[in-house]
């Protein structure tokens, strides 16, 4: 059953992961034109508001660090949850950087903040799956263990590297 499951979950991650790419290609060729610095919005000339900008991407990048799966299991005592009490502690504290940061969206591409979006989102999401994948009981230690196996058989198993290049690109092209 575990097994089965482990599969299920590996081919709906894959898709999600291709699905993602897809899109966010899409979106950088709509949003980041050859001509164009970032997009119409971002490419100002006001030196105050450069400023916002690049302090924004600075934040975001932070942000999808701070989101990547070992960074958040980093910070938690695993050895001494429940599995349960983990995975709700990871997706709390997404959804609370997440928050945190939600303003930084108005200095941002569209792409770019749809980029955090899906990220926080895929977050979640492999927690919730592979939560529910463990027995009731399990300890938190089996539970960041399924998370590393996961990253560790999967390096494409999140997006988080791909919005952090998104995000690097789009301040660079802001810094020209």
């Amino acid at each position: 059953m575990a097994v089965g499951a482990a599969v299920v979950f590996f081919f709906v991650g894959w898709y999600l992961r291709i699905l993602g790419r897809k899109e966010l290609k899409e979106d950088l060729r709509k949003e980041v034109p050859a001509a164009s610095p970032v997009s119409p919005a971002l490419g100002s000339s006001n030196p105050e508001m450069r400023r916002l900008q690049l302090q924004a991407y600075e934040r975001l990048i932070i942000l999808c660090e701070r989101l990547a799966l070992p960074s958040l299991l980093g910070r938690f005592p695993v050895a001494e949850m429940s599995a349960a009490e983990l995975k709700a502690s990871l997706v709390q504290t997404i959804k609370t950087e997440f928050e945190y940061n939600v303003s930084q969206q108005l200095y941002v591409s569209p792409a770019a903040w749809d980029g955090i979006k899906n990220l926080k989102e895929q977050q979640i999401f492999i927690l919730n799956q592979l939560g529910a994948m463990l027995p009731p009981g399990a300890g938190g230690s089996v539970f960041a263990k399924h998370v590393a196996e996961l990253l560790m058989h999967d390096e494409n198993a999140t997006l988080q590297p791909i919005i952090a290049a998104l995000l690097t690109k789009e301040a660079r092209q802001l810094m020209q």
